[in-house]
């Protein structure tokens, strides 16, 4: 079995959800492959890039870092096979979200901070003791003249290739339509779970962010504390700028604005469950709830399924391991 040299907030949220699939991912001796990027995923990273390209033209010009190049993000972040669709695809969630002013707003927002903007960089630490990796999306710092606000924000397109779409998550401050036409419903109001504060000159919901979206608030909350932030402590401001896609040729899109904080007993029990996952890791002992000897057992089966997952590199083979994997373990 392998140990893996550290955890992230994606291979955490996964041990946690699916313990067979994290074992033949990252602890089997010959780990599966990766699956593949799904086409909704590849919708948000190339919104992803169009958005960290034109924010850092923006603020930097030509000082810009060429690793923030559109093409540089997009080609790092998009796999082929998914290329032509989702450049088209990104490029439309992008003009909605200009479209409704959202953009515009982070942009005087980032213009505002007292220190320089970072994008899409990556941090190592430790939290409690357990060595963590993460890549924040965005990080800035605001002082409005009443002290000090570190604010974590993040970027996340949802629904797009649903044919169900997708609605925004409670507890935003305001939903925006990123389309011209008849209004939404939704257009300029703000969620019945939002209830507006003064953050140290900021306006954010007074409700915290686990209320809404908890896994919002796990990520944002482990980029901070890799970043210094104090664990417990509720001065952090985390945002998310979130575009939830409603079926059509193509989606229409609508923009919810969340800002928030993390309470402190949540930051603790989140830092309990990044240690008792390490420590399950760590100790051999992968499935807690069976014995040792019971999770000795499960974990040779799961070696077993890793090394049939790997295929010899056939397009038979890979269709096969990508239609038969999910059921292994259902």
């Amino acid at each position: 079995m392998r140990i893996p040299k550290s955890l992230s907030y994606s291979s955490m949220s996964l041990w946690y959800k699916d313990q067979d699939e994290f074992y033949i991912r990252y602890l089997a001796d010959h780990a599966a492959p990766r699956l593949p990027q799904e086409p909704p995923a590849a919708v948000g990273s190339a919104f992803d890039a169009y958005v960290k390209a034109q924010l850092n033209w923006h603020l930097y010009g030509r000082a810009m870092s060429p690793q923030f190049e559109f093409s540089a993000i997009f080609e790092s972040q998009v796999e082929p096979q998914n290329r032509d669709f989702a450049l088209t695809a990104g490029k439309h969630v992008f003009k909605a979200y200009k479209l409704c002013g959202a953009y515009h707003d982070l942009l005087r927002q980032l213009q505002q901070s007292v220190e320089p903007p970072r994008f899409e960089f990556k941090v190592d630490g430790l939290i409690e003791g357990v060595p963590f990796t993460g890549k924040p999306d965005c990080r800035f710092v605001l002082d409005l003249g009443h002290g000090r606000i570190p604010c974590i924000f993040d970027w996340k397109v949802r629904g797009y290739c649903s044919k169900y779409g997708a609605s925004p998550s409670k507890g935003y401050a305001v939903c925006l339509d990123g389309f011209v036409g008849k209004a939404s419903r939704s257009q300029g109001k703000e969620h019945a779970m939002y209830k507006a504060m003064d953050f140290r000159g900021l306006t954010i919901n007074s409700g915290y962010m686990e209320f809404c979206n908890d896994e919002y608030a796990d990520q944002l909350c482990l980029y901070g504390w890799l970043l210094g932030e104090r664990i417990g402590d509720e001065n952090t401001v985390l945002g998310v700028e979130e575009l939830c896609a409603k079926p059509g040729s193509p989606p229409t899109l609508r923009y919810a604005r969340h800002r928030g904080r993390v309470k402190a007993d949540y930051q603790q029990k989140l830092a309990e469950r990044v240690k008792t996952c390490w420590q399950a890791i760590t100790s051999g002992h992968i499935f807690s709830s069976l014995s040792r000897e019971d999770s000795d057992a499960r974990c040779k089966v799961l070696e077993q399924m890793a090394t049939a997952l790997m295929s010899n590199g056939t397009a038979l083979d890979d269709w096969f391991n990508d239609v038969t994997r999910p059921k292994f373990f259902h």
